[in-house]
Formats: C-alpha cells, sequence, structure tokens
C-alpha cells in the first residue's frame, strides 16, 4: 500500500511527528497521567495482541440502508448483538445472539428478531442453526475457511492496529485514570486505499472478483480504540462508517456503527462443538 504520508507537505509531516511523540491529554479528572507517547503506546498494543490466544467479545451492530428517492425511498434498518468466544490457534469460535431485521411480509413495517447460533471449528467445519426449524446445518467446505478466518479477525484487534498504524499521525490521543483513547476520524477518500485492499482480499477469499468498492464514496469514518493503560489490551473498539455506492443508476447509502468490546483474554483452552450436531447436522437449511 502505498504511504498517505508521502503526499503530505514537510510542514505537515513535522506536526505528525510531534503529535505521535507527545503524551496524552488528559481527560477531566484524570490523576494518573502516562507520559507514553502515542507511538509507544500503539507498539505496546499491537504487541500484546501477538500473545493472546483466545478471547471472548461483544458486539454490537446497526445499520441503516437508504435506497431510491421520493416514492420508490426504502429504508432498511438492521441492528445485531453478539456474544463470541474465539481461539486463534487452530482457529475456532462460538457465537451466539441475535439480529433485528424488517419483517418483509409486513405492511406496517414491523421487526422481527432472529437468534444467531453457531459454531465454527477448524477440523471440523461451520455449524448453524436454522432459526426457523430449530435444526443445524453444515455449510459447504469451500467457503468455510474464508468465513473462519474473517470471524477471527472481527473478534482480534490485532489486524486491525496493524492497519490503522498507517495513520497515527491522524489520532487524537487521550487518557483517562485506566485507560488511552484513540480517536480517529476521517471524511471522503483519504483511507479508502486501505479499505480497498481489505475489500479485494475478503473478496478473494470468497472467490469473487468484482469489488464492490469501485462504485463506493466514503462519507465518513471514525474510530475510538481503548487500551488498558496496565495491560495494554485493546478493549474496546468502536467503528462508525457512513458510505454511498452507485448501483446501475440507483444510489444507495449506508450508515453503520458497531461497537466490539474484548474481555476474558487467554481464559479458553478449547471450543467443542456438541457431538449431537455434528452427527446431526444437515448439508443445507432445513
Amino acid at each position: 500500500m502505498k504511504k498517505v504520508f508521502k503526499v503530505l507537505s514537510v510542514g505537515a509531516l513535522a506536526l505528525t511527528l510531534a503529535a505521535c511523540n507527545s503524551s496524552a491529554t488528559p481527560t477531566k479528572d484524570t490523576s494518573k497521567k502516562s507520559d507514553l507517547t502515542l507511538e509507544q503506546v500503539y507498539d505496546k498494543a499491537v504487541e500484546r495482541q501477538a500473545d493472546i490466544k483466545s478471547v471472548s467479545a461483544t458486539m454490537e451492530m446497526s445499520q441503516k440502508t437508504k435506497a431510491g428517492s421520493g416514492d420508490q425511498a426504502m429504508e432498511i434498518a438492521m441492528d445485531s448483538k453478539m456474544e463470541m468466544d474465539v481461539i486463534s490457534d487452530p482457529l475456532a469460535a462460538h457465537i451466539t445472539g441475535s439480529m433485528t431485521v424488517p419483517d418483509m411480509a409486513s405492511e406496517d413495517k414491523k421487526t422481527m428478531d432472529m437468534p444467531i447460533d453457531m459454531y465454527m471449528k477448524k477440523e471440523q467445519g461451520f455449524f448453524m442453526k436454522d432459526p426457523t426449524t430449530e435444526s443445524w446445518f453444515k455449510l459447504p467446505s469451500e467457503q468455510f475457511d474464508a468465513i473462519l478466518e474473517q470471524t477471527a479477525s472481527s473478534a482480534n484487534a490485532k489486524e486491525q492496529l496493524e492497519q490503522l498504524k498507517e495513520f497515527i499521525g491522524d489520532f487524537k490521543f487521550e487518557q483517562n485514570d485506566d485507560a488511552y483513547i484513540l480517536t480517529l476520524d476521517a471524511k471522503g477518500d483519504k483511507f479508502k486505499e486501505l479499505i480497498d485492499s481489505e475489500m479485494q482480499k475478503s473478496m478473494k477469499d470468497l472467490g469473487l472478483e468484482e469489488n464492490p468498492l469501485d462504485n463506493i464514496t466514503i462519507d465518513k469514518i471514525n474510530y475510538v480504540l481503548q487500551i488498558d493503560k496496565e495491560t495494554f489490551d485493546t478493549e474496546k473498539m468502536d467503528m462508525n462508517f457512513d458510505l454511498k455506492m452507485k448501483v446501475e443508476d440507483q444510489e444507495i447509502s449506508t450508515s453503520t456503527k458497531s461497537v466490539v468490546t474484548y474481555t476474558e483474554f487467554n481464559h479458553l483452552k478449547t471450543i467443542d462443538i456438541p457431538q449431537d450436531i455434528i452427527d446431526n447436522a444437515a448439508t443445507t437449511p432445513q
């Protein structure tokens, strides 16, 4: 990836380096002040991630999508909350939760809750519960590896931290008594190359060729990272994205807000899929 800082002027670069070498600004009522710089904190957080073999996480996400205009306008809102246990090597995960989606059969814009329950394990595959029949099915093996990798990445902050370090000079750097708070705001296409790279990787993993970002405009990207002062664990990551996509002659706008809270680092030794699920799962949804 081309370094975005290469296009900065000498003066702007000097300001960036100065910001990286400054300690975090204390928030109100902060009494335990640390003198570590932004780059030192960031490096320690990335280094800490290498030691994390398992983690539990809660992910809350809301997404609003608008398409069309006038009488043809349509808006869809979806909310989800998931609890995740993830082991990194060998990759394994158990995810439970629920998703609130529009009831397309309803004329008064009612919503319905869809429960989520799934297991993923490198040696055994991807098993998901069908909420309509209460039965389990197994995902085809050719799709499993890509989904497992993406799930593990979502529940582990290492990859996100490494990607965002290229923009370290753009972070607002604060601290309270317990944590460092790093905030990154961006508008326009400044970070499109970063997202484009990740999208291309995901599309390749899933065996798809077309990159949807070719027709996407990024209006806003916002990250807030919370890093523990003592352990340098990334305890929380807020991510907000506002995007517009051109599909044929229609513009679709999407606003996504997600909060991932990480807990219970290195507490899991194994994730076991119940044997009755393995024995009775269908190969496709019932």
